[in-house]
């Protein structure tokens, strides 16, 4: 695979999405490693804690953005569409939705110079422990896009209430988890963003750096990640 070596603070873009959050240890982790990338904190509704989002947004010199509620299955097109907005909102050649609960650990040494989507890959849920139909998730806390993957999934009108919502059987939700979180009128945002940049034909690849998973975080003592998840401390 081709690389970009060391990928410089300027090309890479991150975006921590808020809700009921407290995304202040993670962003000291991040900005230790990259004091330059562009940052956005993006909340989802949550304005009962805007100014403790604006205090920390000014601390970590991070974009804020405010927006409503709309983590919910009826409008779970909309949540990743925005997510996916804020990405070209500069150049950079990646973006990283990560969770206020990852923990950057170091630089990365490399990053995808190929268009695709990249993480660490589940085929086999943690939850139910049921198969994932294809095509494999790339597990949320760290999520890694390219920016054609970005602009191929917002031009390919698969981020719309048919494909998402009345057809999501057909698409993201694709194991027994989507379908529990479904019935409950809720999403899963990486199921979506994974569905979606694979249906927009971009591979999906596992990245050796990125060690995310739901509830069991990885050692890392001898930094072979740059970035692990979740350490549901750092979000208390």
């Amino acid at each position: 695979m081709n690389r970009i070596v060391d990928p410089a603070d300027r090309d890479i873009a991150w975006c921590i999405q808020l809700y009921q959050s407290h995304p202040e240890a993670c962003l000291q982790h991040l900005r230790t490693h990259y004091p330059e990338s562009r940052v956005v904190l993006l909340m989802d509704g949550d304005k009962e804690h805007l100014d403790r989002y604006t205090r920390l947004s000014e601390a970590y010199k991070t974009e804020l953005v405010q927006g409503e509620h709309l983590m919910a299955f009826h409008s779970s097109h909309l949540y990743v569409e925005r997510m996916l907005r804020q990405g070209l909102q500069g150049d950079e050649r990646f973006y990283f939705r990560i969770d206020p609960d990852a923990k950057l650990w170091r630089r990365f040494r490399w990053l995808p110079a190929m268009p695709c989507a990249f993480g660490t890959l589940e085929t086999v849920t943690e939850a139910l422990k049921d198969r994932i139909r294809h095509p494999p998730n790339i597990q949320g806390g760290c999520f890694g896009l390219t920016r054609e993957v970005v602009e191929g999934v917002l031009a390919s009108g698969l981020l719309s209430h048919q494909h998402c919502v009345a057809e999501a059987r057909q698409g993201w939700v694709r194991c027994a988890d989507c379908e529990h979180i479904a019935s409950r009128g809720m999403m899963l945002d990486d199921f979506v963003l994974s569905w979606a940049a694979d249906a927009a034909g971009f591979p999906i690849i596992q990245h050796p750096e990125i060690a995310s998973y739901w509830r069991h975080p990885v050692a890392n003592d001898a930094l072979r990640f740059a970035i692990t998840h979740p350490h549901k401390e750092m979000d208390a």
